[in-house]
């Protein structure tokens, strides 16, 4: 109701509120931000709310950080494997990302609770991965986190690739990288070693 007089009064429609979304159970927690499970409601529709406290982002740097992450994600929408971003809001002390909720979870706990997957699951979850990458990487964007942790997945084993908190758009001709960033034990060689990478 509150929506609707609202917009009837200003032809628009409000900015978001932190009532409108009913909180639920903790999904994920990281060195920065946590992951709730939350109802949208009016829509009904559970999503995924990336919660970060505004205490930590107190540089300018940390802040655009974030902002180049939803631009990312805003960019990259129209693949049916890259997490949907629904819209970002600000309470007094969080900024919040609201993202699509995938039932199943990530790839690292759907594998741990089988111990293995068959052979045409795996090639099914794996072509949608290289299909992933090759359209984060036809707009000129490196993920560079790329992890069982960060891929989540449905019941019906459609995955979608998530956190692009350490991904970078480059020029894949001339760019050459040196930051050591993402997951050690998933880090390619040349990377430990130091002698930098181009495109991807």
């Amino acid at each position: 109701s509150y929506i609707q007089s609202y917009y009837q009064k200003h032809k628009s429609y409000p900015s978001t509120k932190i009532n409108f979304y009913k909180y639920g159970r903790l999904l994920g927690k990281g060195a920065f931000a946590k992951v709730i499970l939350s109802l949208h409601v009016l829509t009904g529709r559970l999503v995924a709310i990336k919660t970060i406290p505004k205490k930590n982002l107190n540089t300018e740097h940390k802040r655009k950080k974030i902002e180049f992450e939803t631009g990312i994600l805003k960019t990259l929408s129209k693949s049916d494997y890259i997490v949907k971003l629904y819209e970002k809001y600000e309470t007094q002390k969080h900024v919040c990302i609201v993202m699509e909720y995938i039932c199943a979870g990530d790839l690292l706990t759907y594998i741990k609770k089988r111990n293995k997957l068959n052979e045409s699951t795996a090639k099914y979850i794996f072509k949608q991965i290289l299909l992933a990458l090759n359209f984060i990487h036809s707009h000129n964007i490196i993920h560079r986190d790329i992890k069982l942790d960060n891929i989540l997945i449905d019941l019906d084993n459609n995955i979608r690739v998530c956190d692009f908190g350490v991904s970078r758009q480059i020029d894949p001709k001339t760019d050459i990288m040196h930051e050591q960033c993402g997951t050690p034990a998933y880090m390619a060689p040349e990377l430990l070693m130091g002698y930098g990478y181009t495109g991807f």
